[in-house]
């Protein structure tokens, strides 16, 4: 079952490197195949039109392919791998838009273009892949709330990267709405970390994606906190607590503000 000629990929609109489906053939000929991903938007079965599954791969934690599978008792070719990545049959890497990735190691093969903005492992794909994607062989996706992790969560609250490479987090403020603060308290005061809050500020009034991705995060790292916070003592546990309080008040203001209504 080997498709030749044009393949044309569909992606959810809400995960934009997700694929749902895929087109090949014309007309009469034409065939749609269905992808079924993890929760990263990592193709792990295709299956067609009536439910026959003509391809499932074992995709292991950072990338690697371990086996292709087929029901059909044909090969189906399905190069996508990671969200971003495209396997190239020639060197057995991954082709990521800026640079190329070597899944048996789990690290790219160049050091990433955007320099140490992109952290100071300069060939590191991600910290956790079931929780980070890197689609464009660059950087964490530009205003998508970081999966909380606890000790980085109770340490920068919840987080994100703005423009510019700037990370912020988000915090309650006292009028009962939301404000955003430089994460690293080293780059305090820099004209690049003003500009980056102005743009969070207007990008929080007007996109309704951000604020639920700030919803849905917020409750991730209120259990992982709490979870954490139990076997914690003394100054920890007090620190733990009080970034749950922290998360419940963004919870409150960013649900009060989607009642007012804000921009889609």
């Amino acid at each position: 079952m080997q498709q030749q000629g044009w393949r044309t990929y569909l992606y959810d609109a809400e995960q934009p490197y997700t694929p749902v489906a895929s087109v090949t053939g014309k007309g009469e000929s034409r065939q749609v195949w269905y992808y079924h991903t993890d929760v990263t938007g990592t193709p792990q079965e295709v299956t067609a039109a009536d439910g026959t599954l003509v391809w499932a791969g074992y995709i292991r934690g950072f990338g690697e392919n371990a086996a292709d599978i087929s029901n059909s008792g044909a090969y189906f070719h399905q190069p996508l791998r990671l969200p971003g990545q495209y396997f190239d049959d020639e060197t057995g890497l991954h082709y990521n838009l800026f640079r190329y990735y070597a899944p048996e190691c789990g690290r790219f093969v160049s050091q990433d273009p955007i320099g140490l903005r992109g952290g100071i492992n300069l060939y590191q794909y991600a910290p956790n892949p079931i929780r980070w994607i890197d689609p464009l062989g660059l950087d964490y996706t530009t205003w998508q709330i970081h999966s909380p992790g606890y000790g980085d969560v109770v340490q920068k609250g919840l987080h994100f990267y703005a423009p510019g490479g700037v990370e912020l987090s988000v915090r309650p403020d006292n009028k009962g709405g939301i404000t955003f603060t430089n994460a690293i308290p080293n780059e305090a005061g820099s004209p690049k970390v003003t500009k980056a809050i102005a743009l969070a500020k207007e990008h929080f009034e007007k996109d309704v994606r951000f604020r639920n991705d700030i919803l849905n995060k917020e409750n991730e790292a209120v259990q992982s906190v709490l979870d954490h916070a139990k076997r914690e003592t003394g100054s920890l546990r007090d620190l733990a607590n009080g970034r749950s309080r922290e998360f419940r008040d963004i919870a409150r203001n960013v649900e009060r503000h989607n009642t007012r209504g804000g921009c889609v």
